[in-house]
């Protein structure tokens, strides 16, 4: 091995350094001598250029050379043993047999397994196709529908789509692909219902200031002509229309024997005592429903805020056309008489048969504080200023009086409230009303089941701090069910249970 540098770096390169490193470039195998002379020569005429003085380097270990690996002919290393390429180019040359032959008993390869699709469901194949023909005549049918009876028609239509859809067999492998069809076939059918609903009769009513009010009084008035006075009716602000569900109680009062007793929650956004007692007296058709449950709470006899339902509803078409002395039943069943026609006002899609509005929300107080601010009591509009002595409780008194004039029964509801919204400065308040309450209902004849603080720690069962949701609404239906005071009020005014 030749040394990229001497022992004293500090000195000039010496010829046979500089020779060497020229070698080096090449192969010394592959040289002969009289290349190396030349070499050797061509490095004497070389000019001496002075080399920079660098630290020592210790010479690198010198390792073995490494033997090379024997070369075999790529043709050899394939060859069968004992043979040439020349005799097995013979081979091929001088016979037909093939050079490499398969053993005369090959071993039997592993079998691979069967991983083919199952065998198709014939029966559910043949009902989804027939359910597809349906649901594609629905949407031809649909491009030309114009009237009422032309989006029935495709309602039916998409009707038998979704029952013939859903009669595939839990069982089936074509049971999801069902499900996805479902799916789709159930939006075209509430797309379709949404077009006839806008397209059927109007109620004839003029408006009375709010669409939910506008839909609960055209919706019941609708019941009343197919299933007839309701035997309870729910009346209030949002808290009851969101807070007492009356297919609960009516399920709840049949499993106690009450089973043809129906419920109508006719609940509006914002309701006071005036709204109920106008509705009451003026707006809905006598006889009145024997018991009358009123859910709210303390704003909505607070004579110290400002009621702008009432101003709402006081300057509104619909209550001038009854100061003219023109009832709404008249109106709604003239309405439906001539098929006058116009869209319906729109109303929350929660708002169901019976004029109860689901609310599936669930009041977690750590993270509905981190959206809405926590307003403290003393600024509360609901509460600041509070008065029990007014126009509202007037009107609580008239509609004692005139519900029981109607021999119904008129029982008030003091809906829960929660622990967070119950501050000190609400439940001062708060207090003197149940004592309002109690003085009331003893001077005018009406029931009272307070219901303020039994939910102290259960927030699940609010929307919101003052809000109850759907699962709050079907406990307190199935409690007003139960209670005492409201069974006595059934028995005596609608019937008996069965034995």
């Amino acid at each position: 091995m030749i040394k990229a540098y001497s022992s004293n770096c500090g000195r000039r390169w010496s010829r046979w350094n500089r020779l060497a490193v020229l070698i080096s470039v090449g192969s010394l195998a592959s040289m002969s001598s009289v290349t190396l002379l030349g070499l050797h020569a061509f490095a004497d005429e070389l000019p001496v250029e002075p080399v920079p003085v660098e630290p020592q380097v210790e010479p690198l270990p010198v390792e073995p050379p490494i033997e090379p690996l024997p070369i075999e002919s790529p043709v050899d290393s394939v060859l069968p043993e004992g043979s040439s390429l020349d005799s097995l180019l013979e081979g091929v040359s001088g016979s037909n047999r093939p050079i490499f032959e398969s053993p005369a008993n090959p071993e039997p390869s592993e079998a691979i397994p069967d991983e083919t699709i199952p065998l198709i469901d014939a029966a559910a194949a043949a009902i989804l196709q027939q359910a597809a023909e349906q649901a594609e005549q629905a949407l031809l049918l649909a491009q030309t529908a114009t009237s009422v009876a032309d989006w029935d028609a495709v309602m039916e239509q998409w009707l038998s789509a979704i029952a013939l859809t859903q009669s595939i067999s839990p069982d089936s492998p074509a049971r999801i692909l069902a499900q996805r069809r479902l799916r789709e076939y159930l939006q075209h059918l509430i797309e379709a219902q949404q077009h006839t609903e806008q397209l059927s009769p109007a109620a004839g009513i003029p408006s009375f200031g709010s669409a939910l009010f506008d839909a609960q009084l055209s919706g019941y008035l609708s019941y009343l002509a197919t299933e007839g006075t309701p035997d309870v009716l729910i009346v209030g602000s949002s808290r009851a229309l969101q807070g007492i569900d009356p297919t609960v109680m009516q399920q709840t009062l049949a499993t106690q024997g009450y089973r043809d007793v129906k419920v109508f929650n006719f609940s509006v956004n914002g309701a006071t005592a005036k709204v109920v007692n106008f509705m009451l007296r003026e707006v809905l058709p006598q006889p009145l429903p024997q018991v009358i449950i009123w859910g709210d709470g303390s704003r909505a006899l607070n004579d110290g805020r400002r009621d702008r339902t009432w101003e709402s509803l006081a300057a509104s078409p619909g209550y001038r056309t009854i100061q003219a002395g023109e009832r709404p039943v008249a109106l709604f069943l003239a309405a439906q008489s001539n098929g006058a026609r116009s869209p319906l006002a729109a109303v929350p899609n929660s708002l169901n048969s019976l004029g109860f509005s689901a609310v599936s929300d669930q009041f977690v107080p750590q993270t509905y504080y981190q959206r809405v601010r926590q307003v403290n009591g003393r600024y509360d509009s609901a509460y600041s200023p509070f008065t029990l002595s007014g126009e509202q409780t007037i009107a609580l008194q008239q509609a004692a009086t005139f519900s029981a004039d109607q021999g119904a029964q008129l029982i008030f509801v003091n809906l829960p409230l929660s622990d967070s919204y119950l501050d000190d400065f609400r439940r001062y308040y708060e207090r003197q009303f149940q004592q309002f309450l109690q003085t009331q209902s003893a001077a005018h004849k009406f029931a009272v089941v307070d219901l303020l603080t039994q939910w102290k720690t259960q927030t699940v069962l609010f929307a919101d701090p003052s809000h109850i949701n759907q699962l709050g609404a079907a406990a307190i239906a199935t409690q007003l069910a139960q209670n005492p005071t409201v069974l006595a009020v059934i028995n005596r005014s609608v019937n008996p249970p069965d034995n």
